[in-house]
């Protein structure tokens, strides 16, 4: 059996770079836990993923991070959690709605269903003091850079 499309592809792909470098135990860098919400034109989006790569130097090193949300909502678990300063994050949406394809004799899965916009990317810089929330506005048709209010 096949998973998901080209974007579920690379989400899956971020998704075990961030598993095989966010470590165990206290040992790591410090990670931010963060939550928020993701709407486009205005709604929540029905499901989707968040991957938060870490761009430019900093003093301390830091890690990605990667959450799955539904209904809009997300939040940071603990090791899957990005840390402070500069990041680009990646959003992926969906319908919510899971279907299968047929593809010979393999069945390809969407379980998030299909993408309701093309993946979006927005830089952004999380302080140093840990937690907060972040929303994301993905406004339909707009071809201008996500923008992320705090």
């Amino acid at each position: 059996m096949q998973r998901g499309g080209h974007v579920l592809g690379f989400t899956a792909l971020v998704a075990v770079v961030v598993l095989m470098t966010s470590g165990c135990g206290d040992g790591g860098p410090p990670r931010y836990h963060i939550r928020g919400s993701v709407t486009f034109a205005g709604k929540p989006v029905p499901a989707g993923a968040i991957s938060f790569i870490p761009v430019g130097e900093t003093v301390s090193p830091r890690g990605p991070g990667f959450c799955r949300f539904t209904a809009g909502q997300y939040e940071s678990r603990s090791g899957r959690s990005p840390g402070s300063g500069p990041y680009r994050v990646l959003i992926d949406g969906y319908d919510g709605i899971p279907f299968e394809v047929k593809l010979g004799e393999e069945i390809e899965e969407h379980p998030l269903g299909k993408p309701i916009f093309p993946t979006h990317i927005v830089e952004v810089d999380l302080p140093p003091e840990h937690g907060g929330s972040f929303d994301f506005e993905i406004p339909a048709g707009d071809s201008a850079p996500l923008r992320a209010r705090r």
